[in-house]
């Protein structure tokens, strides 16, 4: 029986998550409510929707093309059950694992460990607002760091750099992934 994740969104393909093309999925919900956090919407538990994990792991197996999957939030490690279910099937299925906490390693304990150890690339730290870098990599803030958790990504150079994915959908539905400098979300506001 696979255990139930609760969700806020998913992408289906992105760039700019991870090495790659990647399958990104951010959970609903979070207690550690970072003060400027870019996702305060995924926060509550309250929202989102729920999804077993097989019946989301049969979604990322049929996009074809993709390296990976990266997970973020919410605080992935508030639902370590299923994350770390997600995490073994997605590595089954031959595909890479970035997985993004605010929590430090010594905050962690059991299944929270495992799902850092069974990832490739682990993004730690909590986001801190005076600490906002859209220049950096895969990180909102300086503080936050980068680890290489098995040698699959071993030599990988991460150019540091600020991305942002305007994506329009077959209906016409603009959505933006990424850290946006202010005056692109201002321009964007204004279509």
């Amino acid at each position: 029986m696979s255990l139930e994740i609760r969700l806020s969104h998913t992408l289906s393909t992105s760039g700019i998550y991870g090495p790659g093309l990647r399958y990104v999925i951010w959970v609903q919900g979070c207690s550690l409510e970072c003060p400027g956090c870019w996702n305060s919407d995924l926060w509550s538990e309250d929202a989102g929707y729920h999804t077993t994990v097989h019946e989301l792991v049969s979604e990322i197996i049929e996009e074809n093309g993709i390296e990976g999957v990266t997970i973020l939030g919410g605080e992935p490690l508030e639902q370590p059950d299923p994350v770390l279910e997600l995490i073994i099937a997605v590595k089954e299925a031959g595909l890479t694992v970035m997985l993004y906490t605010g929590y430090e390693e010594e905050e962690l304990h059991g299944i929270q460990l495992d799902c850092l150890a069974r990832s490739d690339i682990v993004i730690m730290g909590r986001y801190i607002a005076s600490l906002r870098d859209t220049n950096l990599r895969w990180r909102g803030s300086s503080n936050q760091k980068i680890r290489m958790m098995t040698d699959v990504y071993e030599g990988l150079e991460i150019e540091e750099r600020g991305e942002v994915e305007i994506t329009v959908d077959p209906h016409g539905e603009v959505s933006m992934a990424g850290y946006p400098e202010r005056w692109l979300l201002k321009l964007l506001e204004g279509l």
